[in-house]
């Protein structure tokens, strides 16, 4: 008799002992960081968008459209990127992060609470990766303890937070989903003092085995779908930087929210973002040695003859000052 008791009382249970991570924003014990918390230093703003299917089941309805790159740069604003199924948003730093006390960056999406629950809210999830040199990526360990037997629909469904662990997307519009680099700590294949580039992938949530996004436990990760529209998948709309390697001035964040070189990573050319004409154009090695000079440069900059690798891009402006620039050629 006690034995079923037991058993009756771990089955009432349940759902609230499978929900065992932190709870909504605006809930006690919650981690998420508003838009306008002092510990953001700084915003992302070179970010290059691999557009993911409307419906990966259905590739003849095409790639996702709403938004652009520029909706993720600078602070959020509720402006968005979206990712679709399996697209991918990749942030380059010309100021790397790296590793310090609790949270080191937040990644902000545009999801909405449930106004019957306060932790239950309509999420659309994204797994998150970092690099040094734009090339190897590492993946923070995520785990969702949804339940995988009924599909989350793409319609407005919602579903608990707290289910939900190392995945943006999890808190709501204005709030971002906080990372830390300590989660790395013993791996000896990253540089947690130079992080470079961020990586942002929208989980596939189908349930279908070929097509699903699991978690680091191997388990799927279920998540609004489908989403057959052109705003579907993750929707993007900030990259808050919390532990910069270089301290920044006023001067030099205004400096780069308006200067920028995209795609980064690319391939056979990049386009420079400024508002000052550029004069001249290096390029250097790894090494250090600058193998191109080019007076007067014409964007897109021909790359084709480059070898893939890292390289150094130092921009002189007409006003006289000049900035370097890492690329990743890919």
């Amino acid at each position: 008799m006690r034995t079923l008791k037991v058993l009756f009382f771990l089955c009432l249970f349940a759902p609230d002992m499978m929900a065992q991570f932190h709870p909504q924003a605006g809930l006690m014990g919650s981690l998420a960081i508003h838009k306008d918390s002092s510990i953001i230093l700084a915003w992302a703003d070179d970010c290059q968008i691999l557009r993911g299917w409307m419906d990966i089941a259905d590739t003849s309805l095409g790639k996702t459209l709403q938004g652009s790159s520029t909706d993720a740069h600078g602070k959020a604003d509720g402006f968005v990127v979206s990712l679709g199924d399996g697209g991918e948003a990749i942030y380059s730093l010309a100021n790397p992060i790296m590793n310090g006390p609790g949270p080191d960056f937040a990644i902000f999406e545009n999801g909405f609470i449930d106004p019957m629950d306060s932790n239950w809210s309509y999420m659309e999830l994204a797994e998150v990766f970092v690099s040094n040199d734009g090339l190897n990526y590492v993946k923070f360990p995520s785990q969702c303890l949804q339940d995988t037997n009924v599909q989350i629909n793409g319609v407005g469904q919602y579903s608990d937070c707290r289910k939900v662990h190392n995945l943006a997307g999890k808190y709501v519009l204005n709030y971002g989903t906080p990372f830390d680099l300590e989660e790395f700590i013993h791996l000896s294949q990253i540089d947690l003092l130079n992080i470079r580039y961020i990586k942002i992938r929208d989980v596939i949530g189908s349930l279908n085995h070929d097509d699903c996004s699991r978690d680091k436990d191997g388990r799927k990760i279920n998540d609004p779908y489908p989403t057959p529209y052109p705003s579907g998948g993750f929707d993007l709309d900030a990259l808050g930087l919390i532990h910069l390697k270089y301290p920044l001035s006023v001067g030099e964040q205004v400096f780069n929210q308006e200067n920028s070189i995209y795609p980064n990573p690319g391939s056979d050319y990049f386009s420079l973002k400024s508002k000052q004409p550029c004069i001249r154009l290096s390029i250097f090695n790894l090494q250090g040695n600058c193998i191109a000079a080019i007076h007067q440069p014409q964007f897109p900059l021909d790359c084709g003859h480059l070898q893939p690798g890292v390289y150094g891009i130092m921009i002189q402006f007409a006003d006289s000052s000049s900035h370097y620039f890492t690329w990743v050629k890919q």
